[in-house]
């Protein structure tokens, strides 16, 4: 991403409706999808290292939480069990099959061959884990904010399961979300200016009673995402499991 958005990007974390709204239903998916305590859970393109704290909870006391990004001041240990180091997605610094759970949190649109390092990012995951990813959705929506954020592209339900298929990874379970702000961040796309002006969206926002709606609004979702249908949204999801191991019981 362009290196002035860069730098506003840790500080929004905390705050802003978006990053907010989206960590309430991923936590709510990774603890469906991971039962049990003490996970090992990799992030892959996580930004600023003090973003990877959430995932404490989902790691438990004895597990433990690594961040890959390219940015070396995003590198950190900001607690005991969660560090960032510097590497890049398309060829990780770290062990094959060593995480139950692996983040590709909105990173994909970023690299120029997405299924390679699709591929790369499954690598780490262990037998029976799983491999999240989240992706802006609906080319349609393409707007000032893909060009500062440096994206490549936006997807369709379609060409997600396709760089899937190419990366050799079947049968992904697919969803849309952020489905209830989808009419408003539309009108704002299709009226605001043309791929243009260098502005981020996030320059709109401030924290306050407006910010706290859009939280709550988005954050809602968390109920829904994986029991309701969502045929259209702004970002896509997508959750992958490894081959468990074979039973050795049964030989």
């Amino acid at each position: 991403m362009k290196l002035g958005f860069a730098q506003q990007y840790g500080g929004l974390q905390g705050w802003h409706w978006w990053f907010r709204g989206r960590r309430a239903i991923l936590e709510t998916v990774l603890r469906r999808e991971l039962p049990g305590e003490d996970h090992r859970i990799a992030s892959l393109g996580c930004g600023p290292a003090e973003g990877l704290l959430w995932l404490q909870a989902l790691a438990g006391s004895a597990g433990r939480v690594v961040g890959v990004d390219l940015e070396r001041n995003h590198a950190g240990t900001p607690a005991a069990n969660v560090s960032c180091v510097v590497g890049r997605l398309e060829s990780l610094p770290l062990r094959p099959r060593g995480f139950d759970a692996v983040l590709a949190l909105d990173v994909l649109e970023h690299l120029d061959d997405d299924a390679a390092g699709l591929r790369e990012a499954a690598r780490l995951v262990a037998p029976g884990g799983m491999l999240l990813v989240t992706v802006p959705a609906l080319p349609s929506l393409w707007g000032r904010q893909d060009v500062v954020s440096e994206h490549r592209r936006r997807y369709t339900r379609r060409t997600l399961e396709a760089t899937f298929t190419l990366a050799g990874l079947e049968n992904p379970r697919l969803t849309h979300f952020n489905m209830l702000l989808l009419p408003p961040i539309a009108v704002l796309r299709w009226l605001g200016p043309a791929n243009g002006g260098g502005e981020s969206d996030f320059e709109y926002n401030r924290p306050g009673a407006a910010n706290e709606l859009l939280a709550a609004v988005f954050g809602a979702e968390r109920h829904l995402v994986g029991r309701v249908p969502m045929p259209v949204g702004v970002s896509l999801m997508a959750v992958w499991r490894s081959a468990p191991n074979p039973d050795p019981s049964r030989f």
